[in-house]
Parts: C-alpha cells; sequence; structure tokens
C-alpha cells in the first residue's frame, strides 16, 4: 500500500488514533454450572450405564449410570438422569436422583427436583426449597460452625419458580 510521507503508520491522515479501550473484564459465575468448560461428557436421557466413570472432563448426565464415578470437573445430573452409586467431583449439581454411600466435592448444590438419599461430603453445600434429602451432611474446611446454604430456585424451566 502506497503512503504519503508525511502520514504515519497507526494514524488516520496524519492524525495519532486514541488506543482502543480493553475489553470489559468478564463477569464472574453466580453459580458453578455457569462457567462450565468444554468439552463435556453428555450421557442422555435414553443412555444407561453400569460400571466405572473416571474422568479430567465435565460430566452432563440426563440417563441412569450404576457404578462409581471420579470425576475432576462439574458433575451435573438432569431431572431425568439417576446415579446409583458413589461420586466425587470438584462440583456436584443434582436436579435429579443420587442414591448411594458418599457424595464428595468442593460445592453441592441440590435443586428444588432432587432426590438424594445418601451422605455428602464438602466445603459448600446449598439445597433449593422443595429437593428431597436424607443423608447427613459434613462440611469440612471452613472455620467455625458451618451449615448448608438453603435457596429458593429462580432459573427458569426449574421446579420452585
Amino acid at each position: 500500500m502506497l503512503r504519503p510521507r508525511h502520514v504515519k503508520e497507526g494514524s488516520l491522515f496524519g492524525r495519532k488514533s486514541a488506543p482502543s479501550p480493553l475489553p470489559p473484564p468478564p463477569a464472574p459465575a453466580r453459580r458453578f454450572t455457569d462457567a462450565v468448560e468444554t468439552p463435556t461428557t453428555v450421557i442422555g436421557p435414553g443412555t444407561r450405564i453400569k460400571g466405572e466413570l473416571n474422568g479430567d472432563d465435565p460430566v452432563d448426565l440426563a440417563g441412569t449410570f450404576e457404578g462409581h464415578s471420579r470425576v475432576n470437573a462439574l458433575y451435573r445430573l438432569r431431572t431425568t438422569g439417576r446415579v446409583a452409586g458413589d461420586l466425587a467431583a470438584i462440583s456436584i449439581v443434582v436436579e435429579g436422583e443420587m442414591s448411594g454411600k458418599m457424595f464428595a466435592a468442593e460445592k453441592i448444590e441440590i435443586g428444588a427436583s432432587a432426590r438424594v438419599l445418601a451422605n455428602v461430603r464438602a466445603r459448600v453445600v446449598a439445597i433449593a426449597e422443595g429437593a428431597f434429602f436424607d443423608g447427613e451432611i459434613h462440611m469440612e474446611g471452613r472455620a467455625g460452625s458451618a451449615t448448608p446454604q438453603g435457596f429458593k430456585e429462580k432459573r427458569k424451566g426449574h421446579p420452585g419458580e
């Protein structure tokens, strides 16, 4: 491209252009499901699996899984999903049915449509109004006494709106 000698690169008609503003930082996630990384292992509503599940990617389960799971990411159980077995993950969101001895995670959210029949071990536990829970809650890693937090489900398409 030809430029007149008196016009410098990066300027418009010899004028310096204003520096472009930096893009705003991403908004912090309100819930850990708002910031799901990809790829995700998806188990659809018509799928039934027996065995063991181990991995580093998030899991989105709408089918049935019987066995033990260890996931180094988010494990989300949809309303049509069912898990029978022990589960350990970084964070767990339950909207369906879980039964087993123990579910362990940093954060566990039990939604309004959930049915949980197991003990829970986590640093943060939130249970929505309307959820069914039968088990013990063990909260770890906090100074002083810790109690589970209740919440009213406000997301669209979920019971309790």
